[in-house]
């Protein structure tokens, strides 16, 4: 006879190492399979095993694709100048003062 384990909100819980009350949101978005029987939610144990076996899929592949993505990027190095010596602009040429300068005495 096959005969498949129920278990509560807690041993849900428990199972999934989380807390009770994300084993009810879970189920109340239909994420997690489970049903309610009166007040009470009921789970099947391959059903949460099935959850978590999911869940540890897509988080891995999601992993590997940021590690992919991240792997794929190219670094852009700038390469010195070869000489640090920067020649200036010539200077235009200024037209010739009109102020008089006080003669220095010496």
């Amino acid at each position: 006879m096959l005969t498949a384990e129920t278990l509560d909100v807690t041993e849900a819980a428990a199972l999934l190492h989380a807390e009770p009350e994300t084993i009810m949101q879970l189920a109340r978005k239909g994420a997690l399979p489970g049903t309610r029987i009166g007040k009470s939610w009921v789970f099947l144990r391959e059903d949460v095993i099935a959850f978590l076996k999911e869940q540890v899929m897509k988080d891995t592949e999601e992993r590997r694709r940021r590690h992919a993505d991240a792997s794929a990027c190219t670094i852009v190095v700038a390469t010195p100048r070869k000489s640090r010596r920067t020649v200036l602009p010539a200077l235009p040429d200024l037209p010739a003062s009109t102020i008089k300068l006080p003669k220095t005495s010496s």
